[in-house]
Formats: C-alpha cells, structure tokens, sequence
C-alpha cells in the first residue's frame, strides 16, 4: 500500500502509520526509494518505542498537532541482510532472548487484552519472566567496522538507532538519530539473578554501569551465532542465526516533535 500511494506522485507526502513498531517498520520499508515521502506514527501498539524515542509525541493530540505543522527532519536508519533476505530498521535490530520474547508477544493471545486496557508494554515483561528460565544462551560473534569480538552466554545483542526498545526500555542511551552510527548492546555472561538487574535498570539506562554490558558504536555490524536463534527488525521476526547491518545516514524524513527544519538528505 505505501508503495502504491508513493509511486503515484512526486509531491511531498505524509504517510502516518496507525499502528505499533510493527506497522511503522512496514511503511518504512515500502518507503525506502521515495524521497519525497514523510512518515509519522499514531500510536495504537504494544511498545510504541517509535513514537517514544523517534517522534516524540505523548500523547494523540500531540500527534495530531504535529501531523498538521512542518515538523520534519531526515534521519538514519538500518539496513540489515539475514538468510537471503534484506530490510530496513529504524528502532533497533537484535538476535538473542529479546527476539524470542518479541516473538512470542505477538502471538500472544493476552497481547490484544494489553493493548485494551492500555497496559501493552507490560507483555513483554510478562513473557520476559517466562523466558529467562528456559531460554540458553549461546556463544555469538561480534563484528563492528572489522573489529571481532568472542563471546560466550550472550543472552542478547542489540544493534539500535535510537535510545529505546521492548516497550520503553532505555537499551541505548548514546543512540543518535543523526550521527551516522549504530550502537550495539551486547548483554553476557551474566547468571539468571544479575540479569533481572539488567532489565529493571534498562528503564532508565543504568544497565550501562553493570559488568558484561558492552556497549559498541560503529557502521557495519555482523552477528553470528552458534546454535539456533531468531533475530528481530522492530519487533518483528526476519531470520536466524546470521545477520549483517549497515547505517544509512539521513536516508528516512519523518515528522519530529521540536524540530522546525528539514536537513537535505545526502
């Protein structure tokens, strides 16, 4: 549908997105070769981490105003390739326990019910509980702009272009949407019990401080990992095992809350 909207002019235009992570990670894809389109999301998901660390609005009517104003700016996103397949990210892309969560609360029957009674964050955290005592972490290698690393029980690694992801946590505090960098997350070697102070100080970004949270910058990342794990593109599920990423700077224009300029894309 973005596509078809987008191909029948060259005229600047608004794409808003009704939905969660999800919807707006698939606009952005049928949006990808469009300059002239511009995107927004209306909060109506679980996590809504675009709205929250992207756009910046807090509620409907904040949304709304923007639609309606010249708040708009180009930003970067992700490119990404795993198993024969290639896409684009603008919130985060990860490999580990944080895509099998995403997973499974999309499939959720309780998911809706979140949602309803606008507790949809809360999902994750419920599957996350359920999760770490039967998810085995694996050994993954880290590539960043040629540097390798090894390592061993990584419960997750996540590559992010902006601060947020699993519904409001502060995965990435150093994340820029202009710096043409990707920050990447790599949480291991940590026992059960740590891990839960992991993801209660990730709310507000202090996960940072904690032994075995490695934080990376860098333009072209690969992952690799040695057993079977499912990799996630804003929350939605896109391979296993393997995947390479490259930032794209300033490539998406998308309305921003604040901002009352637009930067030429390159």
């Amino acid at each position: 549908m973005t596509k078809e909207i987008l191909s029948g002019t060259k005229q600047d235009t608004r794409m808003i997105a009704v939905g969660g992570d999800g919807t707006i990670n698939e606009m952005l894809n049928g949006a990808i070769g469009f300059p002239h389109a511009i995107i927004g999301s209306l909060a109506a998901g679980s996590g809504n981490d675009y709205v929250r660390g992207i756009q910046k609005t807090e509620s409907v009517e904040e949304a709304l105003s923007l639609f309606q104003d010249n708040a708009f700016s180009a930003i970067d996103i992700g490119q990404f390739e795993t198993n024969g397949k290639m896409g684009y990210f603008v919130n985060s892309l990860g490999m580990g326990i944080d895509a099998e969560i995403s997973d499974e609360a999309d499939r959720s029957p309780l998911k809706k019910w979140f949602n309803f009674v606008r507790a949809g964050k809360l999902i994750y955290l419920f599957i996350f509980i359920k999760k770490i005592v039967t998810y085995k972490p694996s050994c993954m290698e880290l590539i960043i702009d040629g540097d390798r690393h090894l390592l061993k029980k990584v419960w997750f690694i996540v590559i992010a272009n902006q601060s947020y992801f699993g519904g409001g946590m502060k995965i990435s505090p150093m994340s820029k949407l202009d710096d043409g960098r990707l920050n990447v997350i790599a949480v291991h070697d940590i026992p059960l019990l740590k891990l839960l102070t992991v993801f209660i100080t990730v709310l507000w970004g202090g996960h940072l401080n904690i032994k075995n949270v490695d934080s990376f910058s860098g333009k072209m990342i690969k992952m690799k990992n040695e057993g079977s794990v499912k990799i996630q593109s804003d929350g939605e599920i896109v391979g296993r095992n393997e995947v390479a990423a490259v930032v794209l700077k300033e490539k998406l224009r998308v309305m921003l809350q604040g901002v009352n300029r637009y930067k030429n894309m390159k």
